[in-house]
């Protein structure tokens, strides 16, 4: 199998109104090709696993020492390794069927989001199993599926973050700017009875991509904006940002936090973590975990190419 290689690059981010940098993670092997798009990625014990868009049969897996060696390092390069992800092929039961969005464990127990089109409208869907503590193999079941109505119709854009809150996982929908959406809230699954509630949630501008786990209730986002989507996110007022008047047409790449109290999801005090981007292109970030104290990790899909890169706080 022909290897590809990405080196180790350092690009500087407003963190908290501080200079520090971002660590691009050299991977090798087969997550470095566009086609596996990885669209989320959370932690199984002391195992990172990244979700590939595609129905592959397999999630990618890196230890967590590894990962802590080679940012202390910054020598040589990872190879994932590819472990059992055992799905009925949705493409044949699924109209529309446009492939995986998001990955959460909870115990032995996975989920993950999915997306798909039909007839011209975007709906979401919640499928569920289990792992292997011993293989790490991933297993879902055909009736393990339940529909999920988007909050608003816009193409493309569906649930991309998945995490548990107490008893109930929080499916959070992309768009919540302005202009797509005067009373915002994120659906709520009971754990018991996979019944459906609307939590209040704020307006935030541009996309929201992925999310970290619920920590004293409170978590991460990657909060995402490509210009290439003005028409469909219809950009308001971005309250986090100081400049008031921001360009509509400038990239916007960063991380934001949220906390949860009296049923509601609210923005915290904090400054957002505003990466300086990288010139000529967007990272479209579609993952994102914490790692420990230290910080977080975070990984684009295939835009502008695969990237795993660390954030230290």
């Amino acid at each position: 199998m022909r290897k590809f290689f990405f080196s180790v690059f350092f690009y500087p981010l407003l963190l908290f109104g501080r200079e520090t940098f971002i660590q691009e993670i050299r991977l090798e092997g087969l997550i470095t090709n566009p086609k596996q798009e990885i669209s989320g990625m959370d932690w199984y014990e002391e195992k990172l696993f990244l979700l590939p868009e595609n129905l592959g049969g397999y999630l990618f897996m890196l230890s967590k020492n590894e990962i802590e060696d080679h940012i202390s390092s910054k020598k040589g390069s990872l190879k994932p390794k590819k472990t059992i992800f055992k799905t009925p092929d949705y493409s044949k039961f699924i109209l529309g069927f446009d492939g995986f969005e998001a990955l959460t464990f909870d115990g032995n127990d996975v989920y993950v989001t999915i997306e798909a089109e039909q007839d011209g409208m975007m709906v979401g869907y919640l499928a569920w199993g289990n792992i292997n503590p011993n293989t790490y193999e991933v297993n879902i079941v055909e009736e393990n599926i339940q529909k999920v109505d988007t909050p608003v119709q816009i193409d493309n854009l569906s649930f991309e973050s998945i995490i548990r809150h107490n008893e109930r996982l929080l499916l959070l929908y992309e768009a919540n700017g302005s202009n797509l959406r005067e009373d915002p809230y994120q659906l709520s699954v009971s754990l018991t009875d996979l019944s459906l509630t609307k939590i209040k949630s704020p307006n935030i501008e541009y996309r929201i991509t992925d999310a970290t786990k619920v920590e004293n209730n409170k978590f991460w986002a990657i909060n995402y904006y490509w210009p290439g989507d003005k028409r469909n996110l219809k950009p308001g007022l971005d309250r986090l940002e100081k400049n008031k008047n921001s360009d509509s047409n400038q990239t916007v790449e960063r991380l934001v936090e949220f906390k949860i109290k009296k049923n509601e999801i609210n923005l915290t005090k904090k400054k957002p973590v505003n990466l300086i981007l990288e010139e000529g292109s967007s990272r479209n970030w579609e993952a994102i975990v914490r790692l420990g104290e230290s910080g977080f990790l975070i990984a684009t899909d295939k835009y502008p190419r695969m990237i795993l890169a660390y954030i230290k706080l």
